[in-house]
């Protein structure tokens, strides 16, 4: 029975434990206080406390030095709010403006392309892991084959190329040396008509006598050979052989390029020559007509001769040249069409081997710097957008502006004139009894400017009762309250209530800037990391955490923050851990 006892109180200790182990043993998963980031509007405001006062003249000044470019407002005239007083030329600021537009528009131009080639990596990423499709190896096998038909085109046309071009330099070559033989014929009748000239006239030893015989041996000599000819008759001239007449032949027994050139530029040198001896003999009245006739006729024939064998060799020397150029550029495709064929051959490897590690490595890497030269270019989108921001600014600076209703009381602009910056040189006095007064921090004076809007209590009339108001000038010299620079800021209601009093406090939000319809979340739960980057933990679908980085904003007065870059609508954000 004890035996019993003891079992039955053992069973039940341990079914206690194990149920205190279900209860607090097992590991629990972390709970998680977030939002959803939506987007909404946003208001940042600077909120100050001031006092009213009786309503001064308020003095008006130019932010910056300019030249007066017009002035629209005299003393005693009454002026609306918004209206023009005077300005400063701004041909300039506009200029720039124009230029920083321009530059904007290239800078987000240039990411787009950023994007694209973005995208293409990530694509050829998705490629590699992918692997190689079986039509993408059918379409790299039929690059191979088409690579070889064309290399075996190229190798053909080489050989046609190189037919055609012996081809027509054999007609060329046999076309000059055809021409070349009928030359010589012409050539000698030449010389007979210089001899039977010379015998009829010439053939004694006078002066001009010699001068004829000398030029004729000469002509003899270069084109039939023979020494000391110069009073030889015609049936002696016709037995020679030689000069020439003698490289002419032997090109014809053996046409080579080298004969053939030699044959001609020795007719060319003999044609030459018997020119010099046919302007020797002077055409006169010693000779008679049948004579001077003839004398002419050979005259014309040897220039035709000269002209014709110089075109024959410079016929050869184009074809050469045509020659050159063609194998040339048939060598050259043969070369293309093998180095086609190797990328062909080497793609066809590629694909059949797949993606190596290294590869997916380098893709990997180049997406990375695909990615970086996004986020460089999207930083200098928001610097070339601050510089055309910075332009509309200083455009708007370069005209003074009726802040409110009332009268010229001060006007010392005269066009023409450079003006310092803050330097007053418009008052007006206001049509309203009274004005506030309110001293804004060094921190929060860049946040507002002249004709923000503000919203007014007053403790006298406690938080119900609202009054609008607009800022109508900033002092530009500080003025130090407990060791903070302070600058004083001036408001006129926008509507004159008779309920105001000198010395009341006033209550002022002053609406700095606002954007509508952006990504806003809460600012505490934005992390800040050491390096200054900014990041935000988003919750998954499986409860787990993943950590983002972020670009913030414009910081709201309701403690959300601007979020230009890293969220989607509907990311649940951490706020806390529950």
């Amino acid at each position: 029975m004890k035996k019993r006892t003891l079992l039955i109180s053992g069973i039940a200790l341990l079914i206690i434990i194990i149920a205190a182990y279900g209860y607090w043993g097992k590991p629990t998963t972390p709970k998680y206080d977030y939002i959803t980031a939506a987007k909404k509007n946003i208001i940042q405001e600077v909120s100050v406390t001031g006092k009213v006062k009786a309503a001064e003249n308020i003095d008006l000044a130019f932010e910056r030095s300019g030249k007066i470019s017009s002035v629209n407002a005299n003393v005693g005239d009454k002026v609306i709010a918004g209206q023009i007083l005077t300005g400063i030329d701004d041909t300039d600021t506009r200029s720039q403006l124009s230029g920083a537009r321009a530059q904007l528009e290239n800078t987000k131009a240039q990411l787009g392309q950023y994007e694209a080639a973005l995208e293409r990596e990530k694509t050829k990423l998705d490629e590699l892991l992918r692997g190689t499709r079986p039509e993408e190896i059918k379409i790299a096998e039929t690059a191979v084959t088409n690579a070889r038909n064309a290399l075996n085109d190229a190798q053909t046309n080489l050989a046609n190329v190189k037919n055609k071009a012996e081809s027509d330099m054999d007609q060329i070559f046999d076309s000059a040396i055809n021409t070349a033989a009928k030359s010589i014929n012409i050539a000698t009748n030449s010389l007979f008509t210089i001899t039977d000239i010379q015998f009829a006239h010439f053939n004694n030893y006078k002066q001009a006598d010699i001068k004829i015989a000398d030029a004729k041996a000469n002509a003899v000599k270069s084109l039939l050979g023979g020494e000391n000819t110069g009073y030889w008759s015609n049936e002696a001239i016709g037995q020679l052989n030689g000069g020439a007449e003698a490289l002419i032949f032997s090109a014809q027994l053996n046409p080579t390029e080298e004969n053939i050139n030699i044959a001609l530029s020795g007719l060319k040198v003999a044609l030459d020559k018997i020119k010099i001896a046919l302007d020797i003999i002077p055409i006169s009245s010693d000779l008679t007509t049948t004579e001077n006739t003839d004398l002419s006729t050979e005259k014309s024939n040897i220039n035709a001769e000269i002209i014709t064998i110089a075109s024959k060799q410079k016929s050869i020397e184009v074809q050469k040249i045509t020659n050159s150029n063609s194998i040339s550029a048939a060598e050259m495709s043969i070369n293309t069409a093998q180095n086609t064929l190797s990328s062909a051959l080497d793609n066809l490897a590629l694909k059949k081997a797949g993606a190596t590690q290294d590869q997916i490595a380098t893709q990997e890497t180049l997406i990375k710097q695909a990615s970086a030269n996004i986020v460089s270019q999207k930083a200098q989108i928001k610097q070339a957008e601050s510089n055309v921001n910075n332009f509309e600014i200083q455009l708007t600076k370069s005209a003074i502006r009726s802040p409110i209703n009332g009268i010229i009381t001060k006007q010392d602009a005269k066009i023409g004139e450079i003006i310092s910056a803050n330097l007053t040189i418009v008052s007006l006095m206001s049509e309203n009894k009274f004005q506030i007064e309110a001293n804004v921090a060094e921190v929060d004076i860049a946040k507002i400017k002249i004709d923000n809007n503000a919203k007014i209590t007053l403790d006298a009339y406690g938080s119900d009762v609202l009054f609008r108001a607009k800022i109508v000038s900033i002092d530009p010299a500080e003025i130090i309250i407990e060791g903070v620079p302070t600058y004083k800021v001036t408001l006129l209601l926008t509507e004159e209530d008779g309920r105001l009093k000198s010395g009341m406090t006033a209550n002022i939000d002053i609406l700095a800037q606002s954007k509508e319809n952006i990504i806003a979340i809460p600012q505490r739960a934005v992390i800040t990391k050491d390096t200054g980057d900014k990041a935000v933990q988003i919750l998954l679908n499986d409860n787990t955490i993943k950590e983002v980085p972020v670009k913030t904003g414009l910081r709201g007065s309701d403690g959300n923050i601007e979020i230009t870059e890293g969220l989607n609508e509907g990311d649940k954000i951490v706020v806390s851990t529950l």
